[in-house]
């Protein structure tokens, strides 16, 4: 597995929720550790997004399913590969160096309840 998970998003968010100045938002590069944002959140008897805004990135099936539902960027994991094997190949084949430079592959914002403060 990953060497990151939940517990990991709960104690880094527990410690930011100890700072006198709460942040208004939180990004986790991760959604899993954005679920256990979450949960820190509930133990801290704070409530996304009312309190703090959510976010995390992968879109992972379990996002939907929490509550509140998790604002994510959901990678398109198959356009990931195929950039990332091109770029391989195309390296393997490579007698030179070939220069730096940025590869993208799509990627979706789904907003969801996490997010979407009221007004």
């Amino acid at each position: 597995g990953a060497p990151y998970g939940k517990a990991m998003g709960a104690t880094a968010a527990h410690a930011l929720f100890a700072q006198a100045e709460r942040p208004d938002s939180i990004y986790c590069f991760a959604d899993v550790l954005a679920l256990g944002a979450l949960r820190a959140a509930h133990e801290c008897g704070l409530r996304a997004p009312d309190d703090f805004g959510l976010a995390g990135f992968d879109g992972i099936d379990e996002g939907r399913f929490s509550v509140p539902t998790l604002t994510t960027i959901a990678v398109d994991f198959a356009d990931l590969a195929n950039v990332a094997v091109t770029a391989l190949v195309e390296r393997m084949r490579s007698d030179t160096t070939i220069p730096d430079r940025e590869l993208r592959c799509r990627y979706e914002l789904i907003v969801a309840e996490s997010s979407q403060r009221k007004a």
